[in-house]
């Protein structure tokens, strides 16, 4: 989190590591250790603190005073399947994520983004791992129904309405 109180999404975590993350949450009960979370999810220990950080920053998980994680509304009817709903709520945050925020605005005022257009927008949060950041925010954008690759793969172009 920066000093703006804008996020900015680690480069290397995906849709399925935040999902996987909630199921094992809503598996163990109300209220878990995180150090619990890391032994079901398998990840490498280094990872865990930045999916907690990025389900924490979409308002699918709370973490308590004393550490344990606890799914939030949002974070039970992701579980239970509510994609539809959950992607129109975490629209909402996206003002609060880079660098969404910087694409979904630029693509509203283009219409479509080169893909050299969008390495740059993601050289400006990811001085180092660009090419991997660019996947881990691909996939969010489809995931989101934000913004997808052309079939030429050419331009980022907005799904729907950005």
């Amino acid at each position: 989190m920066t000093s703006s109180g804008i996020y900015v999404l680690p480069y290397n975590v995906q849709p399925d590591h935040v999902l996987g993350l909630l199921e094992v949450i809503y598996s163990l009960g109300d209220s878990v250790d995180p150090m619990y979370v890391g032994d079901f999810l398998g990840e490498k220990v280094d990872m865990l603190p930045h999916i907690i950080d990025v389900a924490s920053s979409l308002g699918l998980i709370e973490v308590s005073g004393n550490g344990n994680i606890s799914l939030t509304r949002l974070g039970v009817e992701v579980v239970r399947g509510h994609t539809q709903h959950v992607r129109s709520e975490l629209k909402k945050v996206i003002d609060r994520i880079e660098p969404f925020k910087t694409i979904v605005n630029t693509l509203k005022e283009k219409k479509r983004l080169t893909v050299e257009e969008f390495m740059n927008i993601l050289t400006r949060f990811y001085t180092r791992n660009t090419l991997e950041a660019s996947s881990t925010v691909l996939q969010w954008g489809a995931f989101l129904r934000l913004f997808k690759m052309d079939p030429s793969d050419r331009f980022i172009l907005p799904i729907g309405r950005v």
